[in-house]
């Protein structure tokens, strides 16, 4: 799983058009502890990663299904989520690939959704990236 967070960073960071909207500054693995109250210091627009599951098959051997969340996050608007979402999409579904001893046989979004914070002013979509993996 180490393997398939550092990717997605990886993917994620080194791209020049997401950048232009997420700072790689923005780009976090698992929480991110900020007070809310403290609006004007956030960092947003960000993106956040975290696991959701991860189960093992026998055959092949050493087969990963892992599941990890990414979170687009917004003050800004709903329309800068969708430009995120869309570059983040087109980055990361359908990937293949290596990182060090890992190898990706297919990335895919299995789903997202908005979430409504209804007494903040902030725009968050959740999207569900399903890997299967060999290490």
């Amino acid at each position: 799983m180490l393997e398939i967070f550092e990717k997605l960073v990886t993917i994620l960071t080194t791209d020049s058009t997401l950048n232009t909207i997420v700072p790689v500054s923005n780009i976090y693995v698992g929480p991110v502890d900020v007070l809310i109250e403290q609006k004007k210091t956030l960092t947003y627009p960000a993106i956040t990663m975290s696991l959701v599951s991860e189960g093992f098959r026998s055959v092949p051997l050493s087969t990963r299904d892992t599941m990890i969340q990414v979170d687009l996050w917004s003050f800004v608007s709903q329309m800068q989520i969708e430009q995120i979402y869309e570059r983040v999409a087109t980055l990361l579904n359908y990937y293949s690939g290596d990182q060090s001893a890992e190898h990706t046989f297919w990335e895919k979004i299995s789903s997202s959704a908005d979430q409504y914070e209804s007494d903040r002013r902030l725009w968050h979509r959740s999207i569900t990236l399903t890997v299967w993996s060999h290490k």
